[in-house]
């Protein structure tokens, strides 16, 4: 007889809706946040959650990538700006350009950190969360819209697995690496592999109910017109902090409208409920907190949390309280959140083991 597979179970898996919670707010704080200081300490706590979910530490592809991102805003807007007092280079030649200012390559420099930071925050959000997680609370209004997109944001990393069992099988071959004159033809294999593995995982969800209901009449209207509510009011938030009291007010009314048009119908069938435990409570309220004092700090001093170095440089400066806001971003490092699998996965591993 054949020894099954051990699957280890862990205990101390947040709720999805905490971690959605926690997406959320992060990712306004970095739209909220100019300053490089509180960029890069959002950015630490983003590395720091990523690292106790999963226990392992940045690879060199996401130190290349931040790093890039960070340089190429930095090159783009010192060489296509010429606003600035502090002038570091000038060049006679007319189509060199000039000058080259060391406003405008801190002013790109907080750029790159802020994309680089909104980019890692993302990437805690795809390594916490599945497909079926997202697709679980996806609301009526949008759910044939969510299937949809949970299928596309799920072609990325199948791509990327079947580029890895091309390296290999390329390895086992006896070569190196794949050679740039076969390009073309791994490029198709890419998109043929990863397209099974989508549709197969399609199918899989029709199989088991996911597509069996789909909101239909007013209330996808009502839906629809309730998330576009939602959006625009993110949009104004982040366009503009000074109304981010308004912004949160037409949130909240959407909000209520969508609740509203959506809980007369009978929700979508669960293989297993999640449970709200106590340590998902402690990083909701710790990262609504910290998003909540953001935004007052935003609404009653618009320049505590940017940094414009126009017309001449000058340091960005550190206040202890924003720290602290971001600090409590840091919930779920230090409430248990770590990775574990999802319900589908303990069901099967509780048959494995009997």
């Amino acid at each position: 007889m054949s020894r099954q597979p051990r699957i280890p179970l862990r205990t101390k898996r947040l709720n999805p809706s905490a971690w959605l919670v926690w997406t959320v707010c992060a990712a306004v704080a970095a739209l909220l946040m100019r300053n490089p200081w509180y960029l890069m300490s959002l950015a630490a706590v983003a590395l720091l959650v990523g690292w106790r979910h999963d226990g392992a530490a940045p690879g060199r592809g996401t130190v290349y990538l931040v790093a890039g991102l960070v340089l190429s805003s930095t090159l783009i807007n010192l060489l296509f700006s010429r606003a600035g007092e502090t002038v570091l280079l000038e060049f006679p030649i007319p189509w060199l350009g000039g000058p080259y200012t060391l406003e405008a390559m801190l002013f790109g420099l907080s750029a790159g950190v802020q994309v680089a930071t909104l980019l890692l925050v993302m990437g805690v959000f795809s390594r916490a969360l599945t497909a079926a997680d997202l697709l679980r609370r996806t609301p009526p209004g949008l759910y044939q819209v969510g299937l949809a997109s949970t299928l596309a944001l799920s072609f990325a990393p199948h791509a990327r697995q079947a580029f890895v069992d091309l390296r290999e099988a390329q390895q086992l071959r006896g070569g190196s690496s794949l050679p740039w004159r076969e390009t073309p033809r791994l490029l198709t294999s890419l998109v043929v592999v990863a397209l099974e593995r989508a549709v197969a995982q399609a199918e899989a969800l029709a199989a088991r109910g996911w597509a069996s209901e789909a909101p239909s009449g007013n209330h996808r209207w009502e839906g629809t017109l309730a998330w576009l509510a939602i959006g625009a009011s993110v949009l104004l938030c982040a366009a503009n902090p000074e109304r981010a009291m308004l912004a949160l007010a037409l949130l909240l009314l959407a909000a209520g409208a969508h609740w509203l048009a959506f809980r007369s119908r009978e929700p979508l069938s669960r293989y297993r409920p999640e449970p709200w435990l106590a340590g998902d409570t402690f990083v909701a309220v710790a990262a609504l907190a910290g998003a909540a004092a953001l935004v007052l700090f935003a609404t009653q001093d618009p320049g505590s949390l940017a940094y414009y170095p126009y017309p001449q440089a000058y340091p960005p400066p550190l206040v202890l309280a924003p720290l602290l806001a971001v600090g409590c971003l840091s919930a779920p490092a230090l409430g248990g959140g770590r990775g574990g699998p999802s319900a589908e996965t303990e069901g099967r591993a509780t048959e494995l083991k009997a």
